[in-house]
């Protein structure tokens, strides 16, 4: 029994994996009960935002601030997407940005990340269905408001009170996010490519630093995705699709951005759950390898590129 304990310490955050549960739980609930994906919704909004309170130790205010971010984005992006260009530059500014504030603080750049993925997420899905999912994501406001609302309250009541110590983060050259994650949102808005905010994050995601770091950050994701995606097939084999699982499937891919402490298994996790979705609902989950594959490939291109033109120069 104590080595399992040992081993749950060591690879999961029971911490913040509770206080995570503690929105998804609710969440599900009302998706099963007819709240269906706007519920669900709410609850990926909130888990973002609490992610980005807790490990970034915001207090009230700036708490409430970064969920109005959130929701605000959210709303934007969906907008936005039916400009690619305009998409394009936003996408770009927002990873560039991250990166700028995770050179400064590190925990800066957490807050920073789980306010885009959620306005990109959540912003891509209403967008790509047209315009009838502009106007659920209207409809689904309230769910959204009230699930920033729930990761506030949740922060202010019993999250950690002690200051995390200001560590200095590390960003890639100037330029480089907003140059790669600026070409991947304009290919994704262009060409209206499916799951298009897995290409736009795939990119922004490896943009964490310089040359070795970001190495290390692309094989730990096509790693991951290469395991997690042929285990989420084959498990898609066994299943039978039905809203109920696609909703149970939704909530345990928000889990795992707590859950684990390591990168590598949260990814190949969630790349596990990605795969058996779109293969219930008829997808083709290789996208989730091609996604990651080509973005981690352009970045690598745009920093040899200008490693080459700093020399050359």
């Amino acid at each position: 029994m104590a080595a399992l304990r040992r081993l749950w310490t060591t690879h999961c955050d029971g911490y913040l994996a509770a206080r995570v549960m503690a929105l998804i739980g609710p969440a599900l609930l009302l998706a099963l009960a007819g709240g269906g994906e706007r519920a669900l919704q709410g609850g990926m909004l909130a888990v973002c935002c609490l992610i980005a309170m807790e490990r970034g130790r915001l207090g009230w205010k700036m708490g409430m601030a970064q969920a109005a971010l959130a929701l605000a984005g959210c709303l934007l992006l969906s907008r936005l997407w039916a400009w690619p260009l305009v998409f394009a530059l936003a996408c770009g500014a927002a990873a560039e940005l991250a990166g700028r504030l995770g050179a400064r603080q590190a925990r800066w750049r957490s807050v920073a990340n789980f306010t885009f993925i959620p306005a990109l997420y959540l912003g891509c899905e209403a967008a790509q269905t047209g315009a009838a999912g502009s106007k659920e994501l209207w409809s689904a406001w309230p769910w959204l408001a009230s699930g920033a609302m729930a990761a506030w309250l949740l922060r202010g009541l019993v999250g950690r009170r002690d200051a995390q110590a200001s560590q200095p983060g590390a960003a890639p050259q100037t330029g480089v996010a907003f140059a790669c994650v600026g070409l991947l949102a304009w290919l994704a808005a262009h060409f209206q490519l499916p799951c298009g905010q897995w290409l736009v994050w795939s990119g922004a995601s490896v943009c964490v630093g310089g040359f070795a770091v970001i190495r290390e950050k692309c094989w730990q994701r096509c790693s991951g995705a290469a395991i997690g995606v042929p285990a989420g097939m084959l498990l898609a084999l066994a299943l039978q699709p039905s809203p109920a699982l696609l909703m149970l499937l939704g909530a345990a891919a928000m889990l795992t951005l707590a859950l684990f402490r390591a990168y590598r298994p949260a990814f190949a996790a969630r790349s596990a759950l990605a795969a058996v979705h779109l293969s219930l609902v008829g997808g083709a989950a290789v996208i989730r390898l091609l996604d990651v594959g080509l973005a981690a490939g352009l970045v690598w291109l745009v920093l040899m590129a200008g490693y080459w033109l700093t020399e050359a120069g």
